[in-house]
């Protein structure tokens, strides 16, 4: 019994000095725009594991549910990076469109619309797939004005 206390003892000191350090080392996530399809990841695992349950009760075969879980995978990992991609796409075109007015003004061609307006538009869309939630953007792309 005594070692058994020891040891509760021994874990609440431990748990003691792990904890703070644990906690002053959370930071905010870079971008919340993941978090769709990290929903879509846990649904389909979800999904997967009701199969793998009750399948032979509904008559379902067993591939499914490994089919199920890869197609969640790819949602939460390979396919939420799109998001940051197209977004630093979107961005980049922005920032050529508006470089690109000073150029053609420097040729002595005229345009009918300012580029750079243009350009701040695409860094706008950029900055809303980046930031659905909150205004959280990961350096070193900060398409927000």
């Amino acid at each position: 019994m005594k070692k058994l206390i020891s040891i509760g003892v021994a874990l609440a000191l431990l748990t003691m000095a792990i904890m703070p350090v644990g906690a002053a080392a959370y930071t905010e996530p870079p971008t919340y725009a993941k978090t769709p399809f990290a929903i879509i990841q846990a649904g389909m695992e979800l999904v997967a594991s009701i199969l793998t349950s009750a399948g032979d009760v509904l008559g379902i075969p067993d591939w499914v549910a490994p089919i199920v879980t890869d197609v969640g995978g790819f949602a939460g990992e390979p396919l939420a990076w799109s998001v940051d991609m197209v977004g630093w796409g979107i961005s980049l075109v922005g920032d050529v469109l508006g470089a690109s007015q000073s150029l053609i003004e420097g040729m002595g061609m005229e345009l009918p619309i300012d580029l750079g307006e243009v350009g701040a538009l695409f860094d706008t869309i950029a900055c809303g797939l980046f930031t659905p939630w909150t205004d959280v953007v990961a350096p070193p792309l900060d398409p927000c004005p």
